[in-house]
């Protein structure tokens, strides 16, 4: 088969993990796709070397099958998520290779709730007739959530670190906020920014009124001795409460204490504990402060620690479940 992974939006450079949000499923995609050389490959929009990706319609044009990292795609359909010119400048590379999808067997990496076959479907890809649309979701049954491998990658990056960091902030946030969730997310984080007990260390978008430490940093070398002082922070999760998010391992192997809003999780499969659910920023805070105890604050990360290993595979074992999937799915296009 000839196998193209194609960005359709933003370029990924990839050449080793955490270097994207999505460096859980390319690590596993390199390993699979250099123990399967009876296939070929391409790629558009993704580079593995340390060169700029390019933008190659040809190579869509050329594939069988067209695997999509996938990243906030919703953010381009419905509820205008970003700037009109970026918008318009994506749209115009889509206009470009949206043609080649026709036939075509298109395969999903999925890493956010809002981006779903059918916006694929319906938007991204509308008029055009797939062959056939896969999904390898962040949150399968066999793997709880791909992203479990942070948890691997962050281990060996703290390997490097001499001196671990003194814990003197209380609570960090990274990311950015989600559109349907104002009403908690935002005003939860409105309420721990504006608290004068809890010291913040926050990256990403925010809403207006709260002032960030820093935008979004891709690099982990620097982004963790940012977030590695903070005790606490807090997991959300969106449309589906039965998803789990790649918050929470990051958190346990930087050496933060996660912990999770209302119904996160609501099967636990990453063996939550009560301590950890909160459904209140009054309960939250509490929380937090309790943490400033170093003797509490190390108990419960060792506990909270030994819970989530009990659920997380090795590096390996991921990799033998995507490969299945990916296997799978490849011969059902044959």
């Amino acid at each position: 088969m000839n196998v193209t992974i194609a960005r359709i939006r933003s370029y990924v450079t990839y050449t080793g993990p955490l270097e994207t949000v999505l460096d859980s499923f390319f690590e596993n995609y390199v390993k699979w796709r250099d123990s399967n050389p009876q296939h070929n490959y391409n790629s558009y929009n993704v580079s593995f070397r340390k060169d700029r990706p390019k933008r190659t319609p040809e190579t869509i044009e050329w594939a069988d099958v067209i695997v999509i990292p996938s990243d906030s795609e919703f953010r381009y359909h419905g509820e205008l998520q970003m700037n009109p010119k970026d918008l318009a400048k994506s749209e115009t590379h889509m206009e470009k290779i949206r043609p080649y999808f026709e036939g075509k067997t298109v395969i999903m990496f999925r890493s956010d709730r809002g981006d779903t076959e059918e916006l694929y479907r319906n938007e991204t890809f509308k008029g055009v007739n797939l062959k056939s649309f896969h999904t390898i979701d962040e949150c399968e049954p066999e793997w709880i959530n791909i992203h479990g491998m942070k948890y691997h990658f962050i281990q060996k990056l703290q390997s490097t670190i001499l001196e671990p960091a003194d814990k003197t902030i209380a609570f960090a946030y990274w990311g950015k906020m989600k559109p349907s969730e104002k009403n908690e997310r935002e005003k939860t984080i409105r309420q721990i920014y504006r608290d004068k007990d809890i010291s913040t260390m926050l990256i990403g978008g925010f809403p207006s009124g709260v002032i960030r430490n820093s935008k979004w940093i891709k690099d982990w070398n620097k982004f963790y001795h940012m977030i590695e002082p903070a005790r606490a922070t807090l997991c959300f999760n969106w449309k589906d409460p039965t998803a789990t998010t790649s918050r929470y391992p990051e958190a346990l192997s930087v050496g933060i204490i996660p912990f999770v809003w209302k119904d996160y999780d609501i099967n636990n499969t990453y063996k939550i504990d009560d301590f950890q659910r909160v459904s209140s920023f009054e309960q939250l805070k509490e929380r937090i402060l309790y943490l400033k105890d170093e003797n509490t604050f190390n108990s419960k990360l060792t506990e909270f620690r030994n819970n989530y290993k009990k659920v997380l595979l090795s590096e390996n074992e991921y990799y033998e479940q995507f490969s299945k999937k990916m296997n799978g799915t490849i011969s059902e296009t044959n």
